[in-house]
């Protein structure tokens, strides 16, 4: 009986490699990245830096046309009560922040995000200069982020700290003052690719291309897929390159198996200079469909 299992699943693998390499071209399913602080950080009143997101060109060219939305959370001030710190944001494709893509400034009011239509012509760097407006002795604690999402789709509620003409004046001396119109300081936000839930028949393949840009090579990506239910199994590859098929030279790493988890590690510098890495997910399952999700986390090897 065991061998008879083991015959049914190379069978599955050979027909999978079969329909990768001579059936039609498969579509590739894009995995949506977001930008993030690493971790919470703190400026003192008046401080000010600035972030970077980097956009792989690969990614450019699927957020071309979509909505950028930039967050700024302040963990200790969800209410976003000027008297315990803000911050003022610019942001920008351009260490001059000249053109301005969006400020979380209204003139009556600081909001928690402000939005732009990115455009590939905006090219590969967004920056989001930050500066703490008031402030206890601590500090203003504070992250921030760009995330994409498509153009129509609803956009959460903005939240606002409304300031007095007092602290309105304030803040545009702060906006105009010498010097506060460039990015200083500046620092890269972290891709976080998003988790995504999938489907693949037993014995089918789903594909899915994530594209990241990371500043230096000593990051590792790690990718996994997590099986949702009993009886959920899957083998996974992982490719620099396509077509990604189970048996070419494209294969950087593979997990055959047939488990409800599949765990495959790779280095930064196995998909450079494209930064773009291609899965493929195939179901092996005890039943007709495997749900799964799958996901990454990038590290520093370091």
């Amino acid at each position: 009986m065991f061998y008879v299992a083991k015959v049914i699943i190379f069978l599955f693998q050979f027909l999978v490699i079969v329909l990768s390499v001579f059936g039609q071209t498969p579509e590739y399913i894009d995995i949506r990245v977001d930008y993030v602080t690493p971790r919470i950080r703190s400026l003192a009143a008046n401080e000010n830096t600035t972030w970077n997101a980097s956009i792989c060109s690969n990614a450019q060219e699927r957020y071309n046309g979509t909505t950028a939305v930039v967050n700024f959370n302040l963990p200790l001030n969800l209410d976003w009560n000027p008297s315990l710190g803000v911050v003022l944001a610019t942001v920008s494709n351009s260490t001059s922040l000249a053109p301005v893509l969006c400020r979380n400034d209204n003139g009556s009011a600081l909001g928690n995000s402000c939005t732009f239509t990115y455009q590939t012509a905006m090219g590969p760097n967004i920056y989001i200069a930050i500066q703490a407006v008031h402030g206890t002795k601590d500090g203003v604690f504070y992250s921030t982020g760009i995330t994409f999402i498509e153009s129509g789709s609803h956009l959460p509620p903005v939240q606002h700290a409304k300031l007095t003409p007092r602290q309105e004046n304030e803040i545009h001396e702060m906006a105009t003052r010498p010097g506060s119109q460039k990015a200083v300081d500046t620092q890269s936000l972290v891709p976080v690719p998003r988790l995504h839930p999938g489907i693949v028949q037993t014995g089918a393949a789903v594909y899915y291309t994530l594209s990241i840009y990371l500043s230096s090579s000593r990051f590792i990506i790690e990718i996994f897929i997590v099986g949702v239910g009993p009886g959920d199994a899957f083998s996974s590859y992982v490719c620099k390159a396509k077509p990604c098929a189970s048996d070419n030279s494209n294969v950087i790493m593979s997990d055959v198996s047939d488990s409800s988890l599949n765990a495959l590690t790779i280095s930064y510098d196995q998909i450079r200079p494209t930064g773009t890495v291609y899965v493929l997910i195939v179901g092996f399952g005890g039943k007709e469909e495997n749900q799964f999700n799958l996901g990454a986390i990038i590290k520093n090897s370091i």
